[in-house]
């Protein structure tokens, strides 16, 4: 039996490049847009992809 993999979607919302907007009232709200930093600022969503995506290394 062939087991599971999970993938990673290749979105803005997954790479390591991507910071992601957030407003504070009471809490903290994200919200589902944010910038690129790689290699200048640029306004993206979080859904969006880009040919400059590269997987968040973990921490």
């Amino acid at each position: 039996m062939k087991g599971y993999t999970i993938q990673e979607a290749k979105i803005c919302g997954n790479c390591a490049h991507f910071r992601l907007h957030y407003v504070r009232w009471d809490f903290y709200l994200l919200l589902r847009c944010g910038h690129c930093v790689h290699p200048r600022r640029k306004r993206r969503r979080s859904e969006e992809t880009c040919p400059l995506w590269e997987p968040k290394k973990a921490p």
